[in-house]
């Protein structure tokens, strides 16, 4: 495992894994209707989370400029 550093905003979610391009999209448009831009130089950060006797979770972070309006 590699531990990574960020001083980044984010918008982020969470939800299966199943749906995970639809959380995507999900959160993609949201923030466009929120005013926030992407910040294309920095990374998306997924995590995931395995849930007992569940479907396991992702948590999306899209990285936001911060000029937000």
């Amino acid at each position: 495992m590699e531990l990574i550093e960020l001083n980044q905003q984010y918008v982020t979610i969470r939800g299966k894994i199943s749906n995970l391009n639809s959380l995507h999209s999900e959160l993609l448009k949201w923030s466009k209707e929120q005013g926030y831009t992407r910040n294309l130089k920095s990374y998306i950060v997924e995590t995931y989370h395995p849930m007992e006797g569940r479907e396991e979770e992702v948590r999306i972070f899209l990285p936001i400029e911060e000029n937000h309006r």
